[in-house]
């Protein structure tokens, strides 16, 4: 019937709330504040992409972003090192295939550092 009798949780007594309901005297007060900046200050592409980009000092992303090369390269020199070597194509197809491994070694890095390490196998998906 909607009614409630006690509720417990991170809310606070608002005008807009009391409006809609009673509220007994609180047994503890609470001294937390929110604090975030007023909407719509600015919106333009560069404050956007900073704003994703703030967590982290740029030193950080530039090791972040230096560790995922470094291992996609490492997957890449383990990986098909050597049937690569055994191949008896002439050394520049040997090159493109190696940059073409690099590059996907790196998107794949990427996308898994990027997605916060969510599978994206073919078999796996989220719960229905």
């Amino acid at each position: 019937n909607g009614l409630v009798d006690m509720a417990v949780g991170p809310f606070w007594i608002t005008g807009q709330r009391l409006k809609m309901t009673t509220f007994t005297v609180p047994l503890l007060y609470d001294k937390t504040v929110l604090v975030i900046p007023k909407p719509g200050q600015k919106s333009n592409l560069a404050y956007e992409t900073k704003k994703v980009l703030e967590p982290f000092t740029y030193g950080l992303w530039g090791v972040v972003i230096a560790v995922t090369v470094a291992a996609a390269l490492l997957s890449v020199w383990f990986s098909d090192r050597e049937m690569v070597a055994k191949s008896k194509r002439a050394w520049k197809k040997r090159k493109a295939a190696y940059l073409r491994l690099i590059l996907d070694a790196i998107l794949e890095k990427g996308m898994f550092l990027f997605s916060a390490g969510i599978e994206q196998g073919t078999g796996a998906s989220l719960p229905h």
